[in-house]
């Protein structure tokens, strides 16, 4: 890693989420962002560098609000029979999928995802990971991952009866195991994961609300397809999240991720609990499972579902899908940026963004704007001028991790190699 100490930032078009700065300069110090000021106003200091980034659009570091590190080494793997229904899509690929892996293929699956969101100007991910043939110490090798790649996260084990309620017993102690273990972390949480309503009993609801600590967070897809909803009313309930609520697990911090099929007693809980909530367009369109109502939900995150690590390029195609069913995208700005630094300073507990004193996380995207960027177009330079959030540079609590297309803090040919063959590993198990 690079410039630990103290360095500028020059020659930049910095949005922070609210405002715009056309000729901006930032420095950072010892990991924080010190000061952020017209590039005209700036005075250099022989004790710092200083980066020229030619114009480019410059954001808070960007947030993956809902990841799946664990698919990310899956790219031409196939399911194994028809697919026809969501459930379908579960057990033909993504459950035999989380089963093969070993504890080296989930070190470099995550970190290859972690690597490609880098790429693309991601700080900060909350993943819900899976490997049910590896529960115990699962998260510890993602874990790794992080360090490794220097970005922040909130990681959790996805709670699951579909190998019995014994299993999902050890998949609750997983979760508890490290929460405790990271509650103090400045860049690495834990939270609770709970994989959906369809797999998981009255009897483990139960047993989770008993031993969930207070402070602790859930992390749980509900309402992603139909039979969501139908388990919950199996259950005796009138939705998935009024299910949840019933077991006192849904709050102001937890992760509320899809929320497509919901009744009306959910949306209550919604305005009454205010959980963050995450849609992931590029995943629900693959499966085929609806999309979020907008119309009614206008504050949300932005996921990829494990499809991809590029933000940018899924709300690209949010806006194209809301363009297409002909609805407001005013909404998606707040969504992508401002809201992103509220969720990370709901689960980190301090100030985020590119303000005076908090984590210089930082996206400088490689996109150089032909005309002013304002905050009521914004929307537009991201969507048709960057297309993606290809980075120019990254850089996570003051270190930069990606530089002119070189990644600072591992030997990407190396890395390469190693991918490679856990992904050959991952192929022959998931076959075998």
């Amino acid at each position: 890693m690079t410039d630990h100490g103290r360095y500028v930032l020059g020659n930049a078009v910095v949005f922070d989420g609210t405002t715009v700065l056309q000729n901006a300069a930032i420095r950072v110090s010892e990991g924080k962002i010190e000061s952020v000021l017209s590039a005209d106003t700036l005075t250099r200091h022989e004790d710092e560098s200083f980066y020229s980034l030619g114009g480019r659009l410059v954001l808070p570091g960007l947030l993956n609000a809902h990841h799946h590190l664990y698919s990310s080494l899956a790219p031409g793997i196939a399911p194994k029979g028809p697919t026809p229904a969501f459930t379908d899509i579960l057990r033909q690929l993504w459950w035999p999928l989380d089963a093969a892996h070993t504890r080296e293929t989930i070190y470099y699956s995550a970190l290859a995802g972690l690597v490609a969101g880098i790429k693309h100007g991601v700080t900060t991910v909350f993943d819900h990971h899976a490997s049910m043939s590896l529960v115990e110490g699962s998260l510890d090798e993602v874990a790794r991952a992080f360090e490794q790649a220097g970005v922040k996260g909130t990681l959790c084990f996805e709670i699951s009866e579909r190998a019995g309620v014994e299993e999902a017993s050890r998949h609750l102690g997983e979760n508890l195991r490290f929460w405790d273990k990271h509650r103090h972390d400045s860049d690495l949480r834990g939270m609770l994961g709970l994989h959906a309503n369809l797999t998981l009993s009255n009897k483990t609801l139960e047993a989770v609300a008993k031993r969930r600590p207070d402070q602790m967070p859930i992390h749980v897809h509900v309402g992603e397809a139909p039979e969501d909803l139908e388990a919950a009313r199996t259950a005796g309930f009138a939705g998935p999240l009024a299910r949840l609520d019933h077991f006192g697990l849904v709050d102001r911090s937890s992760l509320i991720i899809h929320a497509i099929h919901l009744a009306e007693e959910d949306y209550s809980v919604i305005e009454n609990r205010t959980p963050l909530l995450v849609t992931n367009p590029e995943s629900n369109a693959n499966n085929g499972v609806g999309h979020l109502d907008t119309r009614r939900i206008t504050r949300y995150l932005l996921g990829t579902d494990g499809m991809s690590s590029d933000v940018v390029a899924a709300l690209r195609f949010h806006y194209l899908e809301l363009k297409a069913r002909g609805e407001s995208c005013a909404h998606l700005t707040d969504c992508v940026l401002s809201g992103c630094r509220s969720a990370e300073e709901r689960m980190f507990e301090r100030h985020a963004g590119i303000v005076p004193g908090a984590s210089a996380d930082i996206a400088v995207l490689d996109y150089v704007p032909l005309l002013p960027v304002t905050r009521e177009n914004i929307l537009e330079h991201l969507v048709f001028g960057a297309k993606s959030g290809r980075a120019y540079m990254t850089i996570a609590a003051g270190q930069i991790l990606f530089r002119d297309g070189k990644l600072t803090f591992v030997d990407e040919d190396e890395l390469r190699s190693r991918l490679k063959n856990a992904a050959s590993t991952l192929y022959e198990r998931f076959y075998g």
